[in-house]
């Protein structure tokens, strides 16, 4: 376990979309503890965190990355992915206040997409990921299909592990004692699969301290091809916070939950749209390859970060030409939340020429035009990307606040009326944007006329879906979303949301059968 934790040696940096709290410097006057000192649910669209509170740390050929194929709460969780023999791992490693004495609570929610295969969680102190004080404190690790702890240097099998379930994490640090309660939930479950009281320490040794955890595949076999998912990390000196109540299946919506979230931070202007991976930047395995041969990962995290950093002349493509359209896409993000709309769609454009296969940069420059009135241009250049977006769960929202730029929805009306055979992409734009001022029953009606029309009946019927749903009507959902399924050119997204309604009707069977239509690939080994 010496080696679980390295410094970062041409590993890529990825700073996460994660909401953080972290304690500040000491106060002079002796202060009650801060109740939360991590809590990362990789949902907000900020991207301003970086490797002193939170890092991951991607060596060999896995990866660490958002995703929102599975996910606990809300529409994003961390995908930790191995692969064996390349001669490292990757890590998802967090930060905190070193704590000393008292009690400390970690909460977690994971799941694993195959039982036997390694990974390994820990949480660790100043001397690091080692079996000695001030070292590993809290360890647990899958062998042979067995989720198991590591308790007074020894390990302890808890119980038989499951792929595709989600187990919820709740761990009480007692620091001067060297023990900790344990209890692990399990998705469809009510009661415990783990309950411990009082366990010995990984090391058994009283006092130890406490300032980071890490999520890993396995550790020194370089065996392991796990692929598993972490959500909603919390680490905190108040019980109250940790403890949360456990809902099974342990996910809740996709469309649904950024549509929220993106009602909440609503501006008056078409905004840049939040990163969600780093596919959005057109950096797939090859690019992400090709940075950590260039030594240039920890750039990109610094870009991300929006801390300062250049391109160095000498280089090599592509990487030189990755960190030059990241820059540009940047700097337009800035100018367009600004309101400069005209410098945003520049720098947005020559992102794209840099990299033409980053579908953010595209998005991002149709929202600047938006901004700017240009519609036949935009109008143009969404029909043409928005295919690629049909499964995003940003996609309905960005229709939504494009549609509202446009301003006068009744001239918005009365051209579709006149062009009705030619216009379906901004009858959505007009649908979702009646949805988005609160005019659901406007929306519904607007849906019918799509209907009696006969264009696009089931996109139409999974449209009256979503209105559904947004309204709260769970099983007038579920029956509109099943009709779409006949007449749909692109079911996929209509299983997702399928999905997400049998997750709030209760029913966890058809809630897996409809997320494992689309994702159950990650069986196949």
């Amino acid at each position: 376990m010496a080696n679980l934790a390295r410094t970062i040696q041409g590993g890529i940096v990825t700073p996460l979309i994660i909401l953080i709290f972290i304690a500040g410097s000491a106060p002079a006057q002796p202060q009650a503890a801060p109740p939360a000192l991590v809590r990362y649910s990789f949902d907000d669209d900020l991207l301003d965190t970086g490797p002193d509170t939170f890092s991951v740390f991607q060596f060999g050929q896995g990866s660490v990355r958002l995703s929102t194929v599975y996910r606990f709460s809300g529409y994003r969780s961390v995908e930790i992915r191995d692969v064996a023999g390349d001669g490292s791992f990757p890590e998802l490693q967090g930060y905190f206040p070193v704590r000393s004495k008292g009690k400390l609570y970690l909460h977690f929610a994971m799941m694993t997409t195959d039982a036997g295969e390694e990974l390994n969680i820990a949480l660790a102190g100043p001397q690091w990921f080692q079996l000695r004080k001030d070292g590993i404190a809290f360890w647990l690790k899958t062998a042979n299909g067995y989720l198991a702890e590591i308790s007074d240097s020894m390990p302890k099998k808890l119980f038989a592990i499951r792929a595709f379930a989600w187990y919820v994490v709740d761990a009480a640090y007692d620091i001067d004692a060297g023990t900790y309660d344990l209890t692990i939930r399990q998705e469809g479950l009510e009661t415990p699969v783990a309950d411990l009281r009082c366990q010995p320490n990984a090391a058994s040794q009283p006092g130890s301290k406490v300032d980071k955890f890490s999520f890993i595949g396995d550790h020194d076999t370089d065996a392991s091809n796990v692929v598993y998912y972490v959500d909603d990390v919390l680490v905190g000196v108040d019980e109250a916070i940790v403890r949360q109540p456990f809902v099974a299946p342990g996910r809740r919506k996709l469309f649904v939950d950024y549509w929220n979230s993106a009602q909440r931070a609503r501006t008056a202007h078409p905004a840049p749209l939040p990163m969600m991976s780093l596919a959005d930047l057109g950096i797939g395995p090859a690019e992400t390859a090709a940075l950590r041969q260039d030594g240039a990962g920890e750039r990109l995290g610094q870009i991300l970060s929006g801390r300062p950093a250049g391109v160095p002349d000498d280089l090599p493509d592509p990487s030189r030409t990755i960190l030059q359209s990241v820059i540009a896409w940047r700097e337009g993000a800035r100018a367009l939340t600004a309101g400069d709309a005209g410098l945003a769609l520049a720098r947005f454009e020559l992102a794209s020429r840099l990299s033409p296969s980053a579908p953010l940069f595209q998005m991002d420059a149709v929202m600047a035009l938006a901004h700017l009135g240009r519609w036949d241009e935009a109008d143009r250049r969404l029909a043409g990307i928005v295919t690629q977006w049909r499964d995003d769960p940003r996609l309905p929202a960005t229709l939504a606040m494009i549609g509202l730029a446009r301003g006068d929805l009744d001239a918005v009306e009365r051209q579709l009326r006149e062009h009705a055979e030619s216009s379906g992409l901004m009858a959505e734009e007009y649908f979702l944007t009646l949805l988005w001022k609160g005019d659901s029953a406007g929306a519904e009606a607007f849906a019918g006329t799509m209907l009696a029309r006969g264009s696009e009946r089931g996109l139409w019927r999974e449209r009256l879906g979503d209105a559904a749903f947004l309204t709260g009507d769970i099983q007038r959902a579920r029956d509109r979303y099943e009709a779409s399924l006949a007449e749909h050119p692109r079911p996929s997204s209509v299983w997702l949301k399928l999905s997400d309604v049998y997750f709030k009707l209760g029913d966890p069977e058809k809630e897996r059968s409809f997320r494992e239509r689309v994702y159950g690939g990650l069986r196949e080994r």
